[in-house]
């Protein structure tokens, strides 16, 4: 497996703060990473575009899978793209007692405990 060089983080707004601490971990390892803040006052068309152009250049996507994000539309979107581009995909639990939900078996996924089994993918 190549080191990836950057990052596109999906998450629900439950798991902001978890998504914030994997972008400032990615940041001290030299490696970018897209955390997207949804702005309503913007078109929802533009949301979907940009979307798909930060996961094109991206080079893995981070699922931050929390309560909400299991059920989000806008996150299974996010995956969809990023397995049809045949991006890594690493998922972090914000519970440890948290199951994954079925459809992720239809993904290849890396699970990753701690922010720290970051260092070993990116850097």
């Amino acid at each position: 497996m190549q080191k990836s060089k950057s990052a596109f983080i999906s998450y629900s707004t439950d798991a902001s703060n978890k998504a914030e601490a994997v972008s400032k971990h990615l940041e001290g390892l030299k490696i970018s990473s897209f955390v997207f803040e949804k702005d309503l006052k913007k078109d929802k068309g533009q949301h979907q575009a940009r979307i798909r152009s930060e996961i094109e250049k991206c080079d893995a996507m981070i699922l931050i899978l929390s309560a909400k994000s299991k059920d989000s539309p806008w996150v299974s979107h996010e995956l969809g793209i990023a397995s049809g581009l045949n991006k890594d995909i690493y998922v972090f639990k914000t519970s440890h007692n948290l199951l994954l939900p079925e459809y992720l078996d239809s993904y290849q996924v890396t699970i990753l405990e701690k922010t720290n089994d970051l260092d070993k993918r990116f850097s």
